[in-house]
C-alpha cells in the first residue's frame, strides 16, 4: 500500500490534487490479503507505540478504512466487520483495565510507603525541635569549633583544616568524628556517591556537602544550624501533605473499574461472533464430508468387484448395504 500511493505522493508529482481508489472485490482473494495487512499493521504498532496503557484519541472524521474494515468488506460477510469494531473496542477497554489495574497496584504502593513515612516524620519532626533547644550561638565573635581536639575560633583557620580534612577523608569508607560544632558532635565520611559529606549529629543526623572553597564549608554548616527553622517548618509542611495525600488514597483503593460491564457485554458479543465465523469448523465439517466420500468410492469399488462372481441380485443387496454405510457415516 506504502509503495502503490507513494508513486502518487512522491516528489515532483506536479498535479496539485489527487484522489486514491481501493478496489476490492467481494468474495475474492482480497479477504486474505488484507488480513494479511491487517496483522502486520497490528504488530508493527505495538513495536512502535511500545506502551500499551497510554491513551489513544482516535480521528472520526478520517474517510480513510482500516485493513480491518476493508478485509471485512471484502469478506462479504457482514458479521466480519462487526467482529473488527467489536475487537477493537475490548482491546481498548482492556488496556483501560490493565491502566485501572496498574493504577490500583500504585496506590497501594504508595499508600504503604506513606504509612510507613508518617511515623518517622513526626519522629524527626521532635528529634529537631530538640536539637534546635540545644543550639550553641556561633553568631559573629561567637563562633567557635573543635577540629581533632584543638578549639578554633577563626572562620578561615577552621575553613582550611576542614578542607584537609575533606581530602583526607575523600574515598574512605568508615565515618569518623573529627570534633564538635555549635552543640553538635561533627563527623566527616564519603557518601555513596563518592562525595565528601560533614554531619552534625544530634538526636537526628544532617549531612552537609563540602565545597570547593575552605570558607564555603564554614558558612554552610553555620547557615544551617542558624536556621533550623526553616527546616522544621518544611518538614511540617511535608508531614501535612503526607498525611492528606494518604486519606485520599485510602477512599482510592478498591475502586472498581467504571468500564467492566462495558468490557463484559462486547466480550461475550466477541464469542458469540467468534463461534459463527469460525472458519476452523467449517473446514473441518468440509475434510470430514471428503473424507466419508472417499470411503464410499472405496466400498461401492468393493461391491463391484464382488459382483462379478455373484448373481445379479446380490450385487443390488450390498449396494444397499453401502448406501447405508454411507449415510451412517455422513450422520456422523
Amino acid at each position: 500500500m506504502e509503495q502503490r500511493e507513494g508513486r502518487i505522493l512522491r516528489q515532483g508529482n506536479q498535479n496539485k490534487m489527487i484522489q486514491i481508489y481501493r478496489y476490492v472485490t467481494e468474495g475474492s482473494f482480497d479477504a486474505y490479503m488484507w488480513q494479511t495487512l491487517e496483522t502486520k499493521a497490528k504488530f508493527i504498532h505495538q513495536v512502535m507505540t511500545g506502551d500499551t496503557h497510554i491513551r489513544h484519541i482516535e480521528d472520526i472524521d478520517s474517510r480513510a478504512l482500516t485493513y480491518a474494515e476493508v478485509k471485512a468488506i471484502a469478506s462479504g460477510n457482514p458479521k466480519v466487520i462487526e467482529k473488527a469494531s467489536v475487537d477493537a473496542e475490548v482491546m481498548r477497554l482492556n488496556r483501560l483495565h490493565s491502566q485501572h489495574s496498574e493504577t490500583q497496584y500504585r496506590i497501594r504502593s504508595d499508600l504503604r510507603k506513606l504509612i510507613e513515612k508518617i511515623p518517622l516524620s513526626k519522629q524527626h519532626i521532635e528529634n529537631l525541635k530538640l536539637d534546635m533547644a540545644q543550639r550553641i550561638n556561633t553568631h559573629g565573635d561567637a563562633f567557635q569549633i573543635v577540629l581533632e581536639k584543638s578549639v578554633v575560633k577563626d572562620r578561615a583557620i577552621a575553613g582550611e583544616l576542614l578542607a584537609r580534612i575533606a581530602r583526607r577523608a575523600s574515598g574512605a569508607q568508615d565515618q569518623f568524628d573529627i570534633g564538635s560544632f555549635a552543640g553538635f558532635e561533627l563527623s566527616v565520611r564519603t557518601s555513596l556517591w563518592g562525595r565528601v559529606e560533614f554531619v552534625l549529629k544530634g538526636k537526628n543526623h544532617y549531612s552537609l556537602d563540602a565545597t570547593e572553597t575552605s570558607l564555603g564549608t564554614v558558612r554552610s554548616l553555620e547557615y544551617f544550624v542558624q536556621n533550623m527553622e526553616d527546616r522544621l517548618a518544611h518538614k511540617q509542611n511535608e508531614l501535612a501533605d503526607s498525611e492528606k495525600k494518604c486519606g485520599e488514597l485510602e477512599t482510592k483503593i478498591g475502586q472498581p473499574f467504571e468500564h467492566e460491564a462495558k468490557l463484559q457485554s462486547f466480550a461475550v458479543r466477541q464469542k458469540e461472533l467468534e463461534d459463527a465465523l469460525d472458519i476452523t469448523k467449517n473446514q473441518a465439517a468440509n475434510s470430514l464430508e471428503a473424507e466419508v466420500t472417499e470411503q464410499a468410492v472405496e466400498i461401492e469399488k468393493e461391491a463391484e468387484t464382488e459382483s462379478v462372481q455373484t448373481t445379479v441380485r446380490q450385487p443390488r443387496v450390498k449396494t444397499s448395504k453401502v448406501t447405508a454405510k454411507v449415510r451412517v457415516a455422513l450422520a456422523h
